[in-house]
């Protein structure tokens, strides 16, 4: 359904990215702050040899979690508990080969509207199968065995979560009350997206000029006051933007479009003047354009990879209004909460349960099939997709 002009856009968005290559290849981002995506450290991640070994297959966990608890240590067993309930839950869906490295902080945020997040600690740029760059997280660029790799950090992922909510656990052995939040689903929900469940379509560009939002863009380097490009993570590969159920453009293409704004390597004097510049370009209407369908029910759209265990692809979250920050986009959408994909919609609601929804879904996992496809089309190995599509790393 793509007309021909979104493929020539596509086939000049790999010779732009190629030319990228050699800048984005030394550079990862780090998030220190799973609450606020916007907080993030570009540093340089030389290449380095790999020295690690596949962890066994019979491993049955292949999370390894750091906890800075901060309450009763009744409490903090509880939590300490409930995530490893999730790494087997998930240790049982993908083929890991690797241990993934969690540090969660776990303490009162003295704010009940806030029930906590995860994110990865770091993004590393590779080569898709398209031959154009994106930033993958670091907890699946270790799964490919790379050799050499770019430097990793110490961390895959980041979470932190508020012990002042109103938290039920599996091992309480008592019913859930109405206004309780099922502490196993939401670190479970959390987790995925600390593996790359996240687009990184944001409003970071004006937020962090303390500007209303206008549009949205990928995310992007700005180091040092020089613009190195807007870049896409490995979910956005497969992200359509939609109207009337056709597809009217991709993310890489509108990516493509963004980068025309600005010359790569431009330096300014102040972050301001990047902005500015960029609003005033003739592309960001596509800016305009990425935000529209934001907030537009059924206007994105994942479209797995071929090969995957399900070829059905999941509308996202684009149903929300303003355009929320964290929650629009990088979920699927709100239709699906009555699913098997129930776990990566936008919200969970209190009194309810992680077994009682699996139950009333009819499915064997709280994983469902919609979700694996999408950590499947990412690079994530399982039973059914044993040879996902990987990157490769070009190094000098």
């Amino acid at each position: 359904m793509k007309s021909q002009s979104i493929y020539a856009s596509l086939l000049l968005c790999i010779l732009t990215f190629t030319r990228f290559l050699t800048i984005a290849a030394e550079l990862c981002i780090d998030f220190p702050n799973p609450l606020d995506h916007s907080e993030k450290v570009i540093v340089e991640c030389p290449t380095t040899a790999n020295t690690d070994t596949d962890v066994k297959r019979q491993t049955i966990n292949f999370f390894q979690v750091t906890h800075n608890c901060t309450v009763n240590v009744a409490l903090c067993n509880k939590v300490k508990i409930a995530f490893i309930d999730a790494g087997v839950e998930i240790s049982k869906v993908l083929n890991l080969k690797q241990i993934i490295k969690v540090y969660v902080f776990f303490t009162d945020f003295n704010d009940i509207n806030i029930l906590g997040s995860a994110g990865s600690a770091r993004k590393i740029p590779l080569i898709s199968d398209d031959k154009i760059i994106r930033f993958y997280p670091q907890a699946l660029v270790k799964q490919f065995s790379l050799d050499p790799h770019p430097e990793y950090s110490d961390l895959d992922i980041i979470a932190h979560f508020n012990a002042g909510q109103e938290w039920w656990f599996r091992n309480d052995n008592v019913a859930i009350e109405p206004e309780q939040i099922d502490f196993n689903e939401l670190i479970l929900h959390e987790l995925i997206h600390g593996l790359g469940f996240e687009s990184s379509w944001n409003d970071d560009l004006e937020y962090l000029d303390r500007q209303k939002t206008t549009g949205l863009t990928p995310d992007f380097l700005f180091h040092s006051n020089e613009f190195l490009g807007f870049y896409e993570y490995i979910f956005d590969r497969y992200v359509n933007f939609l109207s009337s159920s056709s597809v009217v453009s991709t993310s890489t293409s509108y990516t493509y479009q963004l980068n025309m704004a600005v010359a790569k390597k431009t330096s300014f004097n102040t972050y301001s003047d990047f902005v500015t510049e960029v609003k005033s370009s003739s592309q960001w209407k596509y800016a305009e354009s990425a935000l529209i369908h934001a907030i537009t029910n059924y206007s994105l759209y994942f479209a797995p990879a071929k090969y995957t265990s399900s070829n059905k692809g999941v509308y996202l979250e684009s149903g929300l209004y303003p355009f929320a920050r964290g929650s629009s986009i990088s979920h699927v959408s709100i239709i699906y909460e009555k699913t098997p994909d129930f776990l990566m919609t936008w919200k969970q609601d209190p009194g309810e349960t992680l077994e009682e929804t699996i139950q009333f879904v009819n499915y064997t996992s709280p994983i469902g099939p919609g979700i694996l496809s999408i950590l499947e089309s990412i690079g994530y190995e399982t039973d059914n997709s044993p040879n996902p599509i990987k990157p490769t790393y070009i190094h000098e």
